[in-house]
């Protein structure tokens, strides 16, 4: 994305830069003076909530406010507006609810009007929810921070579960309060060992960011604990990682899905059951929420340790080798690099693949350079900093937000190219390279904030690594390469230039959870996505999508099998064909077959146990795309 992490806290020019670049992305006067006053002061202990103050409520011109953000509720609302009384809370209160409210998704790809927003406080309240909706005829859903692309959200003219306050999931700037002890729906607590891991039970509408502080807080975490893993963002909520197998990034790790050791959730009776053991477990963490609402999840943290983050600009010759024989884009120079150069890039990118335990590859638009953020965790505690600083934090949420103002207004009426220059400038621009900064894991985990302030669409394939041709043992990482040359290509042959932010990929291992796009995978993974704004026409994007799709799943292995390429879930893929079928029935009837005939007998037996059948799972938690895609997997039995 945009923000950048380079400035150090002793830098005096930071303040001056994003001035600057307000002023060159072409904002209002008034809005460039309100920025001006948020970094007059970088000594503010709440910057997040100055920042929300200045952009959203100072009095900027009108046409400089984000369009998909949401105006908060108001303080005071009408009671019949604002709770349910057939449902009430542990505490004997009715429940928070908003009628007929529309609801819009992060990314603007979903829009619908559920027939309430439920916005829950208690494990008693949920359950009787669940009642209330089946003595209805209802199903309900639960959201988080509405990042997921596909429609996995609640049907229109149904229930939608908001497990956090609507006005802090569409609030951009992001604003990041803590745990509430009073939502027994948040929480973090160590409640076992393992061996070297403790065991934690999390709820699940607890965040990444409120999971970085407690991990990192004296009297908490005590920086003894982290997630060996994790996605960047850090507004997202566990549960809805959880729901769609999210991942991170390095060859021997696995998905979130994978630490997870308990489920605990509120079933289609509207009681709570709690799932532990092994051979059903891969069936329950990560299963799109079809089993009910998940109230908590225990997950396996490893003891704290310490990334030597060594990030580096690399031409995109060296950064990610071409195979030989590669058609490139015209305008790549490949007269800058000697064979020999090349050569050793090929050695040092699969020394990456295999070795590092974080390895990232971005290309930000129209660059000449690839950025790589390919990591080891082995840093010592006495050399360590809270990174980014927070000056950087407020630089990283100011620029992505001030990023995505200029996007929907000024940069609009821009040609696309000239969007995707500007935009792939200044994110390479405050791509740090040549520095080393040993930090907290779970700092490394999240070296980018304020993501949320810039809503974008993004497809992600995983990409399973086949064995190398000369030695079954080893994998193959010229499969990546490929895949990266491709996009690269398809890119700049596109004259409409759909792609106006970053290319992406991430080396990942396999998965033994059943959803996962990474189950099977054993050789690892190829986790590569292609990113850009909200203002490229719909049409636009999906054309590109299906170009970059062909070519991602056109790949075999040494055997001339093809192979089993499937959809980070969360991210953009209705609407596609794979292998010229729709998607949905390709994943269904090919892709997914083997491990939706394992999900519905991990079901089933769940199901058995609290004593309903999968066809109350159809009837109380699924939605269209649901029941389209898992038509089998919940027939009756």
């Amino acid at each position: 994305m945009i923000g950048g992490f380079s400035m150090s806290a002793g830098d005096a020019g930071w303040r001056d830069r994003i001035a600057r670049d307000a002023a060159a992305l072409g904002l209002s006067g008034a809005l460039q003076r309100h920025i001006h006053t948020l970094l007059a002061d970088h000594r503010d202990t709440h910057p997040r909530e100055r920042l929300r103050d200045l952009l959203i409520w100072g009095g900027f011109d009108e046409s400089d406010k984000d369009p998909h953000g949401e105006v908060p509720e108001p303080a005071a609302v009408t009671p019949e507006s604002d709770q349910l009384d057939d449902v009430r809370e542990a505490d004997g209160k009715p429940m928070r609810v908003w009628w007929h409210r529309p609801f819009r998704n992060w990314g603007g790809t979903v829009e619908n009007t559920p027939l309430v927003t439920v916005y829950p406080r208690s494990k008693t309240g949920l359950c009787e929810l669940v009642k209330w909706a089946a003595g209805h005829g209802l199903t309900v859903r639960a959201s988080g921070y509405r990042h997921s692309w596909t429609d996995g959200y609640a049907e229109p003219g149904n229930v939608l579960v908001s497990m956090i306050a609507p006005d802090v999931a569409t609030a951009r700037p992001a604003v990041h309060p803590g745990i509430d002890p009073a939502d027994a729906l948040q929480g973090i607590e160590i409640v076992g060992r393992d061996g070297r891991q403790a065991l934690c039970r999390i709820g699940t509408a607890t965040t990444n960011e409120q999971f970085r502080q407690w991990a990192l807080t004296s009297g908490q975490g005590n920086r003894e604990w982290t997630v060996p893993l994790n996605t960047i963002i850090v507004e997202v909520t566990f549960g809805g990682t959880n729901a769609t197998t999210c991942h991170g990034a390095g060859w021997k790790n696995r998905t979130l899905n994978d630490l997870v050791t308990e489920v605990e959730f509120v079933n289609a009776r509207g009681e709570l059951q709690v799932v532990s053991d092994r051979a059903t477990l891969i069936a329950a963490a990560g299963c799109f929420g079809l089993l009910g609402i998940v109230t908590a999840l225990t997950l396996r943290l490893d003891p704290m340790s310490y990334a030597v983050m060594q990030p580096e600009k690399r031409p995109l010759m060296l950064g990610v080798p071409p195979l030989p024989g590669a058609v490139l884009p015209p305008d790549i120079d490949q007269r800058k690099v000697t064979d020999a150069e090349v050569n050793e890039a090929i050695k040092r990118f699969e020394w990456q693949c295999e070795n590092a335990y974080y390895s990232e590859w971005f290309w930000f638009a129209e660059q000449s350079e690839c950025w790589v953020n390919c990591w080891q965790n082995d840093g010592h505690p006495a050399d360590s900093v809270d990174y980014p600083s927070p000056i950087d934090v407020i630089l990283q949420e100011t620029s992505e937000y001030i990023a995505e103002i200029a996007d929907q207004h000024a940069f609009r009426h821009l040609p696309g190219r000239v969007q995707a220059k500007i935009l792939g400038g200044l994110a390479m621009a405050s791509r740090p390279s040549g520095t080393t900064v040993v930090t907290p894991l779970i700092d490394a985990l999240h070296f980018l904030r304020g993501v949320h302030n810039m809503p974008v669409r993004d497809m992600e394939l995983e990409i399973p690594i086949p064995c190398r041709p000369d030695d079954p043992s080893r994998p193959d990482w010229s499969v990546c390469r490929r895949a990266w040359w491709d996009a690269l290509r398809i890119i700049h042959d596109s004259p409409d230039v759909p792609l106006r932010l970053t290319l992406e990929m991430r080396v990942t291992g396999g998965s033994d959870v059943l959803l996962a796009p990474q189950y099977g995978n054993n050789f690892g993974t190829c986790s590569i996505e292609v990113l850009t704004t909200t203002v490229v026409p719909a049409e636009q994007w999906n054309r590109f999508l299906q170009r970059v799709a062909d070519a991602w799943t056109s790949y075999q292995d040494q055997d001339g099998r093809t192979l089993n390429v499937r959809p980070h879930w969360g991210k953009q893929w209705q609407g596609l064909s794979l292998h010229g079928r729709p998607v949905v029935e390709y994943l269904r009837d090919e892709a997914c077959r083997a491990q939706l005939v394992g999900l519905r007998a991990g079901l089933a037996a769940i199901a058995g146990q609290g004593g309903y059948s999968l066809a109350d799972l159809r009837a109380r938690f699924t939605n269209p795309l649901l029941r389209e895609l898992f038509r089998d997997v919940l027939a009756d039995e």
